[in-house]
């Protein structure tokens, strides 16, 4: 299995998606083979002291975005779902920390953590929302992390969650 460069990554990820016979397993294989020693991603890559920032690189004929998140020391999600997508994601600098929870059971209860989860340069992750809703920080204090994100299909829209109380709000993503 040869590695890809992300213009490669991003020609075979437009192969996948050309028909409507693509599959998880082949984009999570695309991403596990695309490799971040290339170092093009970090022309995309931009630190903000205050927020992540969030920069979609290709669009995918509606039907995929591609997006690159770069986490400056300490940053993170809210808690937050994926509506009716999927979202796979590599690690291309540092380390990104998952926790998954249940979605809320009822109102003002708290949310139950599933798992926690460290994923480190070169790792793969995937969560969808049959598999929970889920808050991703870089835990570090010194180091910036840089993650390439696939939504398929790509959405506006998700709901961020309160973890105190399972409240949910509606919340527009940002789409640099």
């Amino acid at each position: 299995m040869c590695s890809l460069n992300l213009k490669q990554l991003q020609d075979a990820l437009q192969v996948e998606f050309s028909t409507d016979k693509w599959s998880r397993e082949n984009v999570k294989e695309l991403l596990t083979r695309y490799d971040p020693s290339h170092l093009e991603y970090k022309k995309f890559c931009k630190f903000d002291n205050h927020h992540y920032y969030r920069v979609i690189i290709d669009r995918g004929n509606d039907k995929y975005n591609l997006v690159i998140l770069c986490w400056n020391y300490g940053q993170g999600t809210p808690i937050h779902d994926h509506p009716l997508a999927e979202c796979m994601f590599k690690v291309c600098q540092g380390s990104i920390k998952e926790t998954r929870y249940n979605f809320p059971s009822r109102q003002n209860a708290e949310l139950e953590v599933m798992s926690t989860e460290e994923l480190h340069e070169g790792e793969v992750g995937h969560i969808n929302d049959s598999q929970g809703i889920h808050r991703m920080e870089n835990e570090s204090d010194t180091d910036v992390c840089v993650t390439l994100h696939c939504y398929f299909p790509p959405y506006k829209c998700v709901n961020t969650y309160c973890e105190r109380s399972g409240c949910c709000t509606n919340f527009t993503i940002n789409s640099n």
